[in-house]
Formats: structure tokens, sequence, C-alpha cells
């Protein structure tokens, strides 16, 4: 076997506590779910999920070696990260009516959200840290086959990623079936998830990816 069972356990774990972190990514599945029911935030978390098909090929590719060892192009993913979060962010406070929303589920395309977790995954730095630094703490020369370690670890990120994610996604549907259909509560969440997307974007002013 390429990694041991413990080994991919004990990675299993560490992915599920930072998917549990919140962050953009966090934020913004909430917000969408909030805002248009569970399916918009499972589309969300399915770009998020696949975005991280590129950074599993940077690696393999030796992009991230590349990345890593220049410092301007990973402080312009980063300042694109934190454009594009202001950008979510000031979006999202758009005044919305419920009734509106209620029309807009039913013909705003699920791949509006799918496209928004893709791009603001790719450009989020927590990500960047966990392929560049993290998961090649558990990939093994010695074993042989790294492409293979890599991919399969990468693997056991993605579903558990994306798991937990639906699992929040899923009992978020149950606050967006109740009490966020009153206007005021609805227009008020939309603030706070608006400013904790604000927060995030100034926290990676300062957020340096390590070097593994």
């Amino acid at each position: 076997m390429l990694i041991p069972v413990n080994e991919l356990l004990s990675f299993l774990t560490l992915v599920i506590v930072f998917a549990l972190s919140p962050g953009p990514n966090m934020m913004l599945y909430l917000t969408y779910t909030f805002t248009y029911g569970r399916k918009a935030g499972w589309s969300t978390a399915a770009g998020v999920m696949s975005s991280f098909v590129v950074h599993i090929s940077a690696i393999l590719l030796g992009i991230t070696a590349l990345l890593v060892t220049t410092p301007y192009a990973l402080d312009l993913l980063r300042y694109c990260g934190i454009a594009y979060l202001v950008y979510l962010a000031v979006k999202n406070l758009q005044p919305v009516r419920w009734k509106e929303t209620a029309a807009e589920r039913k013909t705003t395309g699920l791949w509006k959200f799918y496209r928004d977790g893709f791009i603001g995954n790719i450009l989020n730095p927590g990500s960047m840290m966990l392929y560049f630094s993290i998961l090649p703490q558990f990939v093994h020369p010695e074993r042989g086959n790294v492409p293979g370690q890599t991919i399969l670890l990468g693997g056991v990120q993605m579903l558990g990623s994306f798991v937990t994610n639906c699992t929040i996604v899923f009992f978020a549907g149950y606050a967006a079936d109740t009490f966020f259909k009153n206007e005021k509560y609805q227009q008020r969440i939309r603030y706070v998830m608006s400013a904790l997307i604000v927060v995030f974007a100034v926290k990676m002013l300062f957020f340096k990816v390590r070097q593994a």
C-alpha cells in the first residue's frame, strides 16, 4: 500500500479539522445557503472541492516548488484572493427581499455558486498552505511512487473536505428555512456574513505560506 491506513486516518482527521475551521470558503457557502438554500451551498462546496484538482496538479507539475521560491507570485495570488473576497462581500450586501430570493432560486443557475466556490478556493491561502506545506509532510519518497502518494492524499483531502462542507450546509439549511425567512433577519445575516468575509480578507494581508 502506498500509505499506511493509520497515516491516512491521521491525515483525514487533519483535513476534517481544517474544513471545520471558519474561513473564506465556509463564509461563502454559508452565505449562499442562507440566501438561496442547500443546493446553492452544495454547489459552492462542489466548486471548492473541484478546485483542489488545480492544487494537486500544481504539486505534480512542480509549479508548487516554483511558487514557493517566488514570493512575488504568491503575493500576487494572495492579493487577487483579497480583492475577490472584498468583491463577494460587497456584492452580498445588495438588498434582497426573501420573496424575490425564492423566485431567484428557481432561475439562478447553480453554475454561479460553483464558479464562486472554485475561484475563491484557488485564491484561498489556507488551501495553499494545506497543499504547499502540510500535504508534502505525509509524502515519503523512500516508499516510492511519489505522484501516486500525492494523488491518494489529494483524493482523501477532497472527499473529506467535501463531505464535511456538505454536512455543514445540510444543517445550515434548517436555519435558512426557518429563521432567515424574516426579511430583517435575512438582511442582518447578510451584513454579518459580509463582515466576516472582509475580516478573512484582511487576515490574508498578513498570511504567509510556509515552505515544507
